[in-house]
């Protein structure tokens, strides 16, 4: 099979203890960012004169992997630069014990003895090498022999198989953005079911993209999707697909072209891109035809768990155009976070949600402070331009109402269809006002169809994953709705453990993973399989204390949210979060009844100017003090104004607290410095820690002894959970007495 071929010289094995490579020898953490590897030498006769080489790695399977090659290549210009071989077959390990065979191909290789470690190639993924051979060529014969050894599906059996199914979905390599070959897909599937099936994923995700389904109008083709089900479904994998029809790259050019189309176009720049306008209803009938079209073709379908929608977005999500370049026939487009709301059909959309509301120009005057002749005077503006809150508000209240409604216009849609299966939103970002996603009115919305709502942000870090899910979450909990969620993209062992404690604490029923997110260090796929079957642990949590969400201050004031690095509000509960776990209340859920859930309110305000929110909801929140209900408030000592008050600056409510007027109930102002951070978080915990009517659970989670970066949760089912963040172990004083040892990146529970 092999004429020709010449075996290579292995230099170092990071697999091998005194072998290893010089990072490794020098003491590099193995663990959570980093891929070991075995390093070979080029043969400079072979190489000399470029072109495409075949180097054939023969190993045994024993673990769940896989393999990869970094070389360094010469580019057409003559410049060297790192590059990746091109996978063909046999390059998953599913652990089967055989011996089996892997192809890379790479193309004009440097042999310079010296760039990777000492090293011309790296193997990285296979830690069981037997020989590693290299041919010019594509050597075909030998990508079939590893074609034929790949793991069939009954030697694909789950790592863990939980006793409270749900969805574990997961990539299977189907191309998201371009047209492909289906020989092709199905060729890449091959090696990756095995993989995603023997880490114990029961669910594959696709991007169903409008015009490869409808590229002649009214004729519908699902071939290609049929055919990524049956091979999922040999693996024991069902399809839950991003629908997707709202987004520039999935336009069918029948529609792009056709009289009438009109993209957004941003208020910045006035330039539009091919992401079709929500401002109007020209997309409206063909979307319900597509998404009926769907619906009728699956619903029955035993090998599809249901669907995600993508209603509009850069890439198909919930939300105006933001980040991310994907445009129409795949041109760059005009793209970024902004206001998208310049387009002819956005004005008077804007015009006829102000009448609703003020129903003449005076009212309109009178609220904005400013003279407004009549309603044709008035046009979309640039947010930050507004001389009052009112008028910044206002804007951003129909900004973010028409993407919701539009979001709920799909799922209704797709429900009409798609009867039994299970439909989820995708809501992404952190919440911000350009965006436009409302994520408590998202959640709710999805009640309305027995649907679900998928958080598609989460990120490497707890403590960012909690601040910009738990809005998501606690709503999925009022409105009760089943929640899921998806990494924004990156992420490493530590990631994967943050994420699987976030589903497990918030009783998800639906949880995504990039299949990259397991490739990119040595102990992803192993922690994965150690700490998921607690998955089956997951119940609802004990919450007592919510924390005000900002809604009306995030459509003010850049600084609350808009600048996720630099938010005032998520350093806050970043802080809290260190010492309790606890809900985000909405001011739509204030206003219908979740303050009843709580027995504690925690206002995280620092502001110079103070907080604002809708009269209706202080009177809400006033309401349920007087009933029985406790406050937490911080006082800020400097000369700004502090307390809370109305959008048009009515602070009656927050001076009867001040004053002790607060009926049956209690708030607590605290009186604070605006730095340092921690002790006015202290000051919250200490009384939080003295509240008596709190759930007993909930104090054992209080007064639970906890190091740095050890988080903690309490779950209905008696359950005391927590996860270690750190890297070196750690010791949890749980209070009666016992002691809990946690290993690095781990995630215990222990019984109340």
């Amino acid at each position: 099979m092999n004429d020709g071929a010449v075996t290579l010289k292995k230099v170092f094995s990071d697999f091998t203890q005194c072998r290893e490579s010089p990072a490794y020898a020098q003491g590099r953490d193995p663990g959570c960012y980093t891929r070991r590897g075995e390093g070979y030498l080029l043969d400079k006769a072979l190489v000399c004169k470029g072109g495409v080489f075949s180097v054939i790695a023969r190993y045994r399977d024993t673990v769940v992997s896989q393999g990869a090659l970094q070389y360094v290549a010469r580019a057409a210009g003559g410049e060297e630069e790192p590059a990746n071989a091109a996978l063909t077959a046999g390059f998953t390990l599913c652990g089967t014990g055989r011996t089996r065979h892997t192809v890379f191909i790479i193309e004009n290789p440097v042999c310079g003895h010296n760039r990777l470690f000492g090293a011309d190639l790296v193997i990285t993924g296979i830690p069981t090498l037997l020989s590693v051979e290299m041919v010019a060529g594509r050597c075909e014969e030998a990508i079939d022999l590893a074609r034929k050894e790949r793991p069939s599906p009954k030697e694909c059996q789950p790592a863990f198989e939980l006793e409270r199914p749900m969805q574990l979905v997961s990539t299977a390599d189907v191309s998201s953005i371009a047209f492909e070959d289906l020989e092709k897909t199905l060729e890449r599937m091959r090696e990756a079911c095995p993989y995603i099936r023997v880490l114990g994923f029961n669910g594959v995700e696709s991007y169903v993209r409008w015009n490869t389904v409808e590229y002649e109008k009214g004729r519908y083709d699902w071939g290609y999707y049929d055919a990524i089900i049956a091979c999922a479904a040999e693996y024991g994998l069902k399809w839950f697909p991003l629908v997707i029809g709202g987004s520039a790259y999935a336009l069918p050019e029948w529609y792009r072209e056709s009289e009438g189309f009109t993209g957004f176009k941003c208020l910045e720049h006035g330039i539009a891109n091919n992401v079709p306008t929500i401002f109007n209803d020209h997309q409206t009938p063909f979307i319900i035809d597509y998404l009926h079209a769907f619906g009728e073709h699956y619903k029955s379908h035993d090998d599809v768990f249901g669907c995600r929608l993508g209603p509009s977005g850069n890439y198909g999500e919930s939300q105006y155009p933001a980040s991310g370049n994907c445009g129409y026939k795949g041109v760059k487009e005009h793209m970024h976070l902004g206001w998208w709301a310049a387009d002819e059909a956005a004005a008077p959309r804007f015009r006829a949600w102000l009448q609703n509301k003020y129903k003449d120009a005076h009212a309109l005057s009178e609220a904005w402070q400013e003279e407004i002749a009549s309603w044709e005077d008035v046009l979309p503006f640039l947010p930050p331009s507004s001389l009052t809150k009112r008028k910044r508000k206002d804007f951003v209240d129909w900004y973010m109402d028409e993407m919701s409604l539009w979001c709920e216009k799909w799922a209704l849609w797709m429900r009409e269809a798609m009867t039994d299966k299970d439909i989820y939103q995708s809501s992404g970002g952190w919440g911000f006002g350009e965006c436009g996603t409302d994520f408590t009115d998202q959640t709710r919305s999805m009640a309305k169809i027995g649907g679900g709502i998928r958080a598609t942000n989460e990120d490497e870090s707890y403590e960012l994953n909690f601040a910009i899910t738990r809005m998501l979450s606690s709503a999925a909990r009022f409105y009760r709705v089943p929640f899921g969620s998806e990494p924004a993209g990156f992420c490493t062992a530590r990631g994967i453990l943050a994420r699987l404690y976030n589903i497990i604490v918030n009783n998800g029923e639906h949880f995504f993973m990039y299949r990259g997110n397991l490739q990119c260090c040595d102990t992803s796929c192993e922690k994965w399989t150690r700490y998921a079957p607690l998955l089956d642990r997951r119940a609802e949590p004990v919450i007592d204390v919510a924390v005000f969400y900002p809604d009306t201050m995030v459509k003010t004031d850049d600084s609350v949210i808009r600048y996720l690095d630099g938010s005032a509000f998520f350093s806050q509960v970043f802080a809290l979060r260190r010492h309790l776990d606890f809900d985000y209340c909405s001011e739509r859920m204030v206003l219908e009844g979740a303050l009843g859930r709580y027995k504690t309110l925690v206002f995280l305000s620092r502001n110079h100017d103070g907080d604002f929110t809708e009269q209706a909801v202080l009177e809400k929140i006033d309401a349920w003090v007087r009933g029985g209900g406790t406050a937490i408030y911080p006082f800020i000592r400097s000369n700004a104004r502090a307390g809370i008050a109305s959008v048009e600056g009515d602070g009656s409510v927050f001076k009867r607290w001040r004053s002790g007027d607060t009926g049956k109930g209690k708030v607590t102002i605290v009186d604070a410095l605006r730095e340092p951070l921690d002790l006015y978080i202290g000051d919250i915990v200490s009384l939080l820690k003295q509240q008596e009517d709190f759930n007993p659970a909930t104090k054992r989670m209080l007064h639970a002894k906890c190091p740095p970066r050890v988080y903690r949760s309490v779950l209905e089912n008696g359950l005391l959970v927590f996860y270690n963040d750190g890297d070196i172990p750690a010791r949890v004083e749980l209070g009666d007495g016992r002691t809990l040892e946690m290993e690095p990146l781990s995630i215990a529970t222990a019984k109340i």
